[in-house]
């Protein structure tokens, strides 16, 4: 190499050199200059990952009580202390259980209080059992004409059924034939719409 090009490259060096201190430079006045903000900012990232796990270890603690608390009151569902603990780390679930056993038992308080219920899901299903509990045409009537009724055509079933029941039986067989065809009712409303019910004295 001659010393000519020895002295370029000497200056290449020097001005690469140059350049990564003026970087250095920058950078340590940028710090300066934003020192309390990136200390925030990395408080804020490092609380933020810290309160992301809490969440998570919370809220596999609470689904973890909620399903030992499901499971007790698959066992019993008369175990109070099951569905506190059930309310208190799953309320839906809790709302969907108490749902499942009101329209087994016919628990007319509770399937009114429930169909009252902010959760759309629960106060649809409660709303049908409640009309179907009370045997009351009209209720169930008024549940399937509601939009996005989710067991309409169940509900034009029972109500088919009750008007047969009162003797009103061209009602009832209207009722039915809005039953679709690819419902799995069909069969059944096809049945009721051909042979009634059997007569009160000889069918009660």
């Amino acid at each position: 190499m001659s010393i000519k090009e020895q002295v370029e490259f000497a200056k290449e060096e020097l001005t690469q050199d140059e350049k990564l201190l003026a970087g250095l430079i920058k950078a340590e006045r940028f710090y300066k200059k934003n020192k309390l903000a990136l200390i925030a900012l990395a408080v804020i990232v490092f609380a933020g990952g810290i309160g992301y796990a809490a969440m998570e270890y919370i809220n596999n603690r609470k689904l973890e009580a909620a399903n030992v608390a499901l499971l007790k009151l698959d066992k019993n569902p008369d175990d109070s202390s099951a569905m506190k603990q059930l309310e208190e780390n799953d309320p839906k679930l809790a709302a969907l259980f108490m749902l499942k056993k009101a329209s087994e038992t016919g628990d007319i308080k509770r399937l009114e209080s429930l169909s009252r219920s902010k959760d759309a899901l629960v106060a649809d299903l409660a709303s049908y059992h409640l009309g179907v509990w009370q045997a009351d045409a009209e209720k169930i009537k008024k549940y399937r004409m509601k939009s996005g009724a989710l067991l309409k055509e169940f509900a034009l079933f029972d109500e088919a059924y009750l008007l047969m029941k009162n003797g009103k039986e061209s009602e009832a067989r209207e009722r039915l034939s809005l039953i679709s065809e690819n419902s799995p009712l069909s069969a059944v409303a096809e049945m009721l719409a051909h042979y009634g019910i059997a007569d009160k004295k000889g069918g009660e």
